[in-house]
């Protein structure tokens, strides 16, 4: 009998007579050193010939490694040589199906493993869970769930922290509570589960209470905590908890970096995100594609394109989501000629353009008026990127041609896909800007037949008419909105003033410095009156 013996030259490999278990550790071993799909398939060749293939403990890493080089055909051939697959086996297809995303055949082949008479294990269903996260599959997860408290595990720590998170994922966070609170044992990653349940189903004021009671965090704890802050639309106090995890000495991560730009570029704070980009230069924080399109991003929402565009250069391997960033800042800039070149760039360079591109292209032609090179980008979306536009494209394409005055063919376009609320209120605004009243109050009808008590289209209407000079008819939406009980809800800003962000709410005095800050606004509204007689 020949040799199993490998070497990084060895064109061949070889078996030595041992026992059958030496062999199997010693066929193992040579997987787990192979560093190229070339070598694991000599290996496997060789693995055949010696008879070892059929075995479930060779099969299993054979199966794993191949999903690993991402080889998906050769992962299935070698599971199959096997006549009776183990566990073992199982496991690593049902994880490598997971981890190509192949959740739908990942749950299938459960119910082959189940069928064959083979038993699950503690780490069977943490992939499945996440199988059933990834297709929002709650009914197979109960199923599932049903299985493990059959097979006695529903008491280990591993199954239950997937579960908890199936169930969160699935925005039943009553149904994951009843989980975290069953659990005998809760790690940090339970209680990170637990957290995350309650930031996506918007439970953000319980998050808080949870996330202030939990006895270890971690920088998972704090990024949940804080996105969900952002989530939420408190993009201040996502800040100062920010400041609370540097004095804890908790060290942020990528992905933390990247949550807490988005917290910066909604309050459109610069000396803080530029501090934040500091902050990662100094403290040697990879700046990947995620990050970059994160920096992108908060550049442009605080004004500073000019950042942006440096950022963006800077950027090794461009991204589509790194266009797409710098694309819509150029668009909310009014930049639309700079955005077209970025997305041609993107089209020669082979990075492709996706639904949210085309999205940002029409916003960048509508507020430069180039009427006709967005009307020309929304046509090529099928005929030539073969994407099918949604609500938000047709609702973009109608912004664009209310705001260039063409409501013959905006309502043309409406009409043709029943536009929705947010599309017609998108047609009623730019009848507002070119005093269009017969056609803004026909579509705030159709609007207040849609969503009776949406104020801000409600405010429109009766801007419409005070824009005509009909007070009596704008005093009368207000006072149907009184006589309903539909309020208006107030305007609120944030302005950075020495590196302190100071918000204003819309009749409110909490500031400490709302005397004097009134005391100037009625000074410089006696000012403008003044100005406005003397013209």
């Amino acid at each position: 009998m020949s040799m199993l013996s490998w070497s990084p030259c060895a064109s061949s490999v070889q078996l030595i007579p041992l026992g059958l278990r030496e062999r199997e550790n010693y066929a193992t071993s040579l997987l787990q050193s192979a560093t190229s799909f070339r070598q694991i398939t000599q290996i496997h060749a060789r693995i055949i010939h010696n008879n070892l293939h059929q075995n479930s403990f060779v099969a299993a890493k054979l199966v794993a490694l191949y999903y690993s080089f991402k080889n998906t055909s050769y992962a299935a051939r070698a599971f199959h040589q096997v006549p009776d697959p183990n566990h073992f086996v199982w496991n690593a297809l049902i994880k490598g199906l997971c981890q190509y995303g192949e959740y739908e055949d990942c749950l299938v082949s459960y119910s082959r493993l189940v069928n064959h008479g083979s038993r699950p294990d503690r780490f069977t269903f943490p992939v499945l869970f996440k199988a059933c996260s990834k297709l929002a599959a709650f009914g197979e997860g109960e199923v599932l769930h049903a299985h493990v408290l059959k097979l006695g595990m529903g008491a280990d720590v591993f199954v239950q922290t997937a579960l908890l998170d199936f169930y969160g994922s699935c925005r039943m966070s009553s149904a994951a509570r009843l989980v975290f609170d069953r659990m005998s044992e809760r790690d940090v990653v339970s209680w990170n589960a637990i957290l995350a349940s309650y930031v996506r189903s918007g439970l953000v004021d319980l998050a808080r209470e949870l996330f202030e009671d939990m006895p270890e965090k971690n920088v998972s704890s704090w990024t949940t905590m804080i996105g969900g802050l952002v989530q939420g639309g408190n993009p201040r106090e996502a800040l100062k908890l920010f400041h609370d995890m540097q004095i804890t000495g908790v060290k942020p991560d990528e992905k933390l970096i990247a949550t807490l730009l988005s917290a910066i570029a909604d309050l459109g704070v610069l000396e803080m995100g530029q501090w934040v980009h500091d902050f990662v230069k100094k403290n040697g924080i990879r700046i990947d594609p995620y990050i970059a399109t994160a920096l992108i991003d908060m550049y442009s929402k605080c004004g500073s394109i000019e950042e942006a565009r440096l950022v963006f250069d800077g950027i090794t391997t461009k991204t589509i989501s790194c266009y797409n960033a710098m694309i819509m800042g150029y668009a909310v800039q009014g930049m639309g000629k700079e955005a077209i070149k970025l997305l041609e760039e993107a089209e020669r360079k082979g990075v492709g353009v996706d639904d949210f591109t085309v999205i940002a292209i029409l916003i960048a032609c509508s507020h430069s008026g180039l009427v006709d090179e967005g009307c020309r980008y929304f046509k090529l979306m099928r005929e030539v990127y073969k994407i099918e536009p949604k609500m938000e494209h047709y609702g973009c394409l109608v912004d664009l041609l209310g705001r260039a005055g063409r409501f013959d063919d905006a309502m043309k376009m409406v009409e043709s896909i029943e536009g929705d609320s947010l599309v017609l209120g998108t047609l009623a605004f730019a009848c507002r800007l070119h005093g269009n009243l017969e056609l803004g109050d026909k579509l705030a009808r159709k609007i207040s037949q849609m969503d009776p008590t949406n104020s801000g289209l409600l405010v429109l209407k009766s801007n419409l008419y005070a824009a005509k000079g009909k007070w009596e008819e704008a005093a009368g939406v207000r006072q149907l909105m009184r006589v309903r009980g539909i309020e208006k809800k107030p305007g609120c800003s944030w302005i950075e003033v020495d590196n302190v962000v100071h918000e204003f709410v819309a009749a409110d005095d909490s500031h400490p410095c709302s005397l004097e800050i009134y005391s100037i606004l009625t000074e410089l509204t006696e000012h403008m009156k003044s100005l406005r007689a003397n013209v």
